[in-house]
């Protein structure tokens, strides 16, 4: 595969998933647009905590999409979606971890697509040129 090709793949994976983080961070500004948010924020023990969060979300978008920033925003990534994942998991809402994956995976192919030293080194294989 190409270094063109790559790129595309790895900035069009990267704009979704940022897209997704960011939809979900507004949501935490503004809860009275989004249907049963404050009720499902409350059962899951957000409710009191959800601007911070939206906070922490916007900021890790922008050191994920900056290229030289790009592999702490997605060590970031993991972490908050990883967290989230659990938290829907412990309290029994199964199909809510359904988008969570999702996200992990489309962060985890951006990553690799764009940071390709991040491979390297977990796989121990040489660095692509």
């Amino acid at each position: 595969m190409g270094q063109r090709a790559r790129s595309i793949i790895g900035w069009l994976t990267a704009i979704l998933v940022a897209l997704f983080l960011a939809m979900s961070a507004v949501g935490k500004f503004m809860p009275e647009t989004i249907p049963g948010f404050e009720e499902n924020a409350r059962q899951l023990g957000i409710w009191e905590i959800r601007t911070q969060l939206g906070i922490l979300s916007l900021l890790i978008v922008i050191l994920f999409l900056i290229p030289r920033t790009s592999t702490i925003g997605f060590i970031l990534m993991v972490g908050y979606l990883a967290g989230a994942l659990a938290t829907v998991l412990t309290h029994g809402r199964y199909m809510d971890a359904i988008p969570l994956l999702i996200g992990l995976l489309i962060a985890s192919i951006s990553a690799y697509f764009r940071n390709p030293e991040l491979g390297s080194r977990l796989f121990k294989k040489p660095f692509p040129v």
